[in-house]
Formats: C-alpha cells, sequence, structure tokens
C-alpha cells in the first residue's frame, strides 16, 4: 500500500489521483450519489446535461465508489474524499487477494502475501489509476471467492450456503456493473469463458450432458441467475436507453486500443524504472517519423497501452500456461481440469485482446457477445487479467519456487524483489493538485438564488492549458460545471461524458457563437432562469437574455 501510494503520501496528500479532466468528472458522479443519500437527487439523474433524465447512463455510475466516498465525505473534502475512496478499494484488493490465495485456495501465506503485494503494486493497474474507475478491479477476488465457496458448497451437498452464496455473487455483479462497466463485464466475459472451456475439457459441451448437469444443480443456478435478473434492473433502466441513442462506440475507435503482439503485451512505460530503456527508443522513433505530431508517440505507445505484464512476470506466465494447458503436469504431477480451464479461457481472453494490423478477433466478440459495444478501450482487460496471470504462476511456480527459498533463500529474495520493481515506474498517476484544485473550486461564488439551471464559459481565470487547445475547449468548463452543479445542488446545462445527448454542443465556450448555441438549447427545453458563469468578469454570474431564452 505504501508502494502504490508513495506519490500522494510524499507530497502530503497534496497529489490525488487522476488529471484536471477525468478526476473532476468522477467526483461530480460522486457527489451526486453523496446528494442521492441526502435524499437531493434522484438516484438516475445527475445535476448536469439538464434537463435530461437518466444521465446517470452516459458514463460510468461508480455506485460502490459513492458510497464510500459518501462515508469520506463526513471528514473530508472532495478531493481528499476521493484519495481516500481509492484507499478503500486497494485496500479491498489487497486483502481479499491475499484471502483467495491462502485461504479459498489453500496455496499458503508466502504465495498469498507476494500475490497481494504483485497485484496492489501491478504495472498497468497503478499507471492507469488516473482512471479510478479501473481500481474496482479490486472485486475480482472478492467475486472470486464468491464463486468458488458456492461451487464447493453446492459439491458438498450444502445448497442452502451455496444458493446464499450465489445470491450474494449475483448482488456483487450487478452493483460493480452500476460502478464500473468495463471491470464487471471483463469478469462476466472471462466467467463465460471458463464455464465454455470446462465444458468442452469435462466432455460436458454436447447440449443433452450440459442440460442434465444443469438440471442437477437447477435450483442454486435459478437462484443465482434470478437473483442476478431482478438485482440488474437498475443497470439495464439507465443504460439500455442509452445503449440505444448512442450505439455505442464504432468499431473503428476500437482498432486504437487493442493489444498490439509484443509491444503492448509488455509494455510498462518509458518511465519504468526496470524496463523503460526498452521502450524509450520506441518512442523516439516514431517521433523521428512524424516530428510535426509531438503527442504521436504517446498515443501509439502511451497512455491507454501502457496496460502490459512486466517481462519477468510475462515469461512466467507464458511458462505457466504452457505447463497447464500443454504439458499438463507441474512436478511431473497431473493438472487438474479447473486449472486447466481457467488457464485456456485467460490465455484465449488475452489472445483476443491482440490486433493484426486493421484486424482483430476481438471483432467477433464486438459483434456476437453483449455489451461489447459498450467497450472501447480493450487493451483495459490485460489489467483484469493480471491477478489470474499471478494465480496461474503461483499455481505453476510455487513448490519449485519453496525449494529454491530453502536452499538458495538470497537467490529467492533477489528475484521476488525484481518481480515487484520492475512494476514501479517514475510516472504517476497522481496528478491532481489538491490545494490547487480545492482553492479554484473554493473561489467560485454560488449562483444568486433566482437562477434555476447554469452553464459555464470561463470558471477559472489564467489556468494552464489542458493538453491540447481541442480538450481545453472540451474539458475545463464542462467538468468544473459538473461538480459546481453537485455542490451547489443547482443543475447545469454543461457535462463531458463517455456520451454526450443528442443536442449537447457545449464545446468551445470562447467561441464567438457559444452563448448563441446556449440560447439555441435554453429555448428548446424551455429552461428559464438560466444564470451565465464566466469568472473573467467582475461580477461572474449574469442571466441569460430572456428574450433570447425564451423566457
Amino acid at each position: 500500500m505504501l508502494l502504490f501510494f508513495r506519490v500522494p503520501i510524499l507530497s502530503g496528500f497534496d497529489l490525488g489521483f487522476g488529471d484536471r479532466g477525468d478526476a473532476v468528472i468522477e467526483i461530480s458522479i460522486l457527489e451526486h450519489w453523496r446528494n442521492v443519500l441526502d435524499g437531493a437527487a434522484a438516484w438516475d439523474t445527475t445535476g448536469y446535461f439538464h434537463p435530461y433524465r437518466g444521465t446517470l447512463g452516459y458514463n460510468d455510475g461508480y455506485l460502490l465508489y459513492g458510497l464510500s466516498y459518501s462515508f469520506w465525505r463526513l471528514f473530508a473534502d472532495p478531493f481528499h474524499a476521493d484519495t481516500l475512496n481509492v484507499l478503500t478499494f486497494k485496500t479491498i484488493g489487497f486483502v481479499a487477494a491475499y484471502l483467495l490465495v491462502a485461504r479459498t485456495l489453500g496455496w499458503g501465506r508466502v504465495a498469498a502475501t507476494l500475490v497481494a503485494l504483485l497485484w496492489t503494486v501491478a504495472s498497468g493497474i497503478s499507471l492507469q489509476a488516473v482512471h479510478v474507475q479501473l481500481q474496482s478491479v479490486a472485486l475480482l477476488p472478492v467475486a472470486m471467492m464468491l464463486a468458488i465457496a458456492a461451487v464447493r458448497a453446492e459439491q458438498d451437498g450444502r445448497r442452502g450456503r451455496a444458493r446464499t452464496l450465489a445470491v450474494a455473487l449475483a448482488a456483487l455483479i450487478a452493483a460493480w456493473l452500476l460502478t464500473a462497466y468495463y471491470m464487471a463485464w471483463f469478469t462476466i466475459f472471462s466467467a463465460a469463458l471458463f464455464v465454455a472451456c470446462w465444458c468442452v475439457l469435462s466432455d460436458r459441451w454436447r447440449p443433452a450432458a450440459a442440460l442434465a448437469l444443469a438440471r442437477r444443480h437447477a435450483a442454486t443456478l435459478l437462484c443465482g441467475v434470478g437473483a442476478f435478473a431482478i438485482l440488474v434492473l437498475p443497470f439495464l433502466a439507465i443504460y439500455l436507453p442509452k445503449a440505444g441513442e448512442t450505439g455505442g462506440h464504432p468499431y473503428e475507435e476500437m482498432l486504437g486500443y487493442l493489444v498490439t503482439p509484443l509491444i503492448d503485451m509488455i509494455n510498462v512505460g518509458p518511465d519504468n524504472y526496470l524496463w523503460g530503456w526498452l521502450f524509450r527508443p520506441l518512442f523516439a522513433l516514431i517521433h523521428a517519423e512524424m516530428p510535426a505530431d509531438p503527442m504521436l508517440p504517446r498515443r501509439v505507445l502511451g497512455g491507454e497501452h501502457e496496460t502490459g505484464i512486466p517481462p519477468i512476470l510475462f515469461v512466467l506466465v507464458v511458462t505457466a500456461a504452457w505447463q497447464i494447458i500443454v504439458r499438463r503436469r507441474i512436478d511431473g504431477l497431473p493438472v487438474s481440469r479447473d486449472l486447466r480451464a481457467f488457464a485456456l479461457a485467460t490465455i484465449i481472453g488475452w489472445l483476443l485482446t491482440l490486433q493484426f494490423w486493421s484486424v482483430s478477433p476481438w471483432g467477433l466478440v464486438y459483434a456476437l457477445v453483449p455489451g461489447g459495444k459498450g467497450l472501447r478501450v480493450v487493451s483495459r482487460y490485460q489489467l483484469w487479467l493480471v491477478l489470474p496471470f499471478l494465480l496461474l504462476v503461483v499455481a505453476a511456480w510455487r513448490q519449485r519456487a519453496m525449494r529454491l527459498a530453502r536452499s538458495r533463500p538470497w537467490l529467492a529474495a533477489i528475484f521476488a524483489v525484481l518481480l515487484v520493481a520492475e512494476n514501479l515506474s517514475a510516472e504517476t498517476p497522481a496528478q491532481l493538485h489538491h490545494d490547487e484544485q480545492q482553492a479554484a473550486v473554493s473561489a467560485i461564488p454560488p449562483p444568486p438564488n433566482a437562477c434555476a439551471s447554469f452553464y459555464a464559459v470561463v470558471t477559472r481565470r489564467d489556468e494552464p492549458l489542458y493538453l491540447s487547445a481541442f480538450k481545453q475547449g472540451l474539458y475545463p468548463h464542462n467538468a468544473d460545471a459538473m461538480l459546481l452543479a453537485e455542490l451547489w445542488r443547482v443543475p447545469t446545462i454543461n457535462g463531458i461524458s463517455t456520451f454526450n445527448p443528442p443536442d449537447w454542443d457545449f464545446a468551445s465556450p470562447l467561441a464567438a457563437d457559444y452563448d448563441a448555441r446556449v440560447a439555441a438549447y435554453a429555448r428548446r427545453h424551455r429552461l428559464h432562469g438560466l444564470c451565465r458563469l464566466d469568472m473573467r468578469r467582475a461580477r461572474p454570474w449574469s442571466r441569460l437574455v430572456p428574450a433570447a431564452a425564451g423566457s
């Protein structure tokens, strides 16, 4: 935990996870849940994108995050509470991973500690903490423990316990879907892959055999599936209409976020302490080819592409998969069918993400698997796969590792240190300055009482450029308006999200036609009492001209 939080800790908790855009958007949604718990907002409608309803469905829902965050808001401001929320889920992930390996799988405390450590500081998961919703992967070992316990209880004839655990698992997955779609969907998809692989390996893939198996466990299956069907209704109610409205992500958008064979599979970024030297020449080469576009190397190799498995772990994963799937023996003993199915599903899932020029097997997933169109950054699947990878490595290598630790403890210690070190990087996802953000937000006066809603032009004077001129026109004023709307409990027509409402047109606030675009929106939606926020003015608040607004 100290390794993962080293940058926030060393900054005196001034630095929080995320950046000026995504983090402020995320905190605004967390504030929405705080308002819901206070009875000040409908659960499915946020304070932004006014007057549309069901606006939570334009982005991740953050339900479980919102519960944790709302607790921390009793003691902290929004930006510190956000960091404490990440701390909460990282703690859940560490403890759950330890318990999964030590108790559920029975592989011992040393293996459990190593898995929990490596998973907590994993390179890709750490670097992608700039997108805080991805840290919900911490729920994966919880889901695994519930699933394994339910199956074992069913096999032992403890049907009541099995059904209770099945319902608990259904509740967790339903709540996870309403928290962070990517990681929850990857969990369901990977579980389906595992079941398919298990059925093939156990010769239960034929309809008659599969039906007979399902009939033997029908009551427990019905409890789990039935509970999920009911508990997932809020998720479906909020997201299905938006999916129909937006159509999901075009396949072409995914092509830039698939996994390049070998390169992205081990891409830990140019600032990795141990392996950065592998990627710095690639960044330099791309820059030399296109010097006019300084951001091109980052778009091709950086950002969302830095989800790879560190090289030493990569070798261990590949060799472990070979032993389990191909040789089917570990230390001379046969591999169980369950472990083979798990390894096969993990590797198949990984291979599906690979891109060969403009072709990828993920196209089949996109076209055939429900919910696949809701994913754009497919490379995030590598973050989900980290824990399964670690479990495969421990399953294949733990006996030899124990023998090495007994015979040459110094060598085992060096190897363990290298496994940890190859995950660490000078690059940090903690980019949001608490003091700066809190001061900037606090300096904005709330709207006058006569304002029924508002829109933002400029929320912070003399602010540095956010990433690029294009993103500057999209994010700062919209993201700030989202957060301010939730803090003031006054709705805003602004907002920026994964998807936006159909007539959203609130980019480029300094353009000459921005107020006219707002006025046209106000007329279409018959908005009255719409106020204008511009922090460049001595009096930041003004009313939209009544005639233009149709008042």
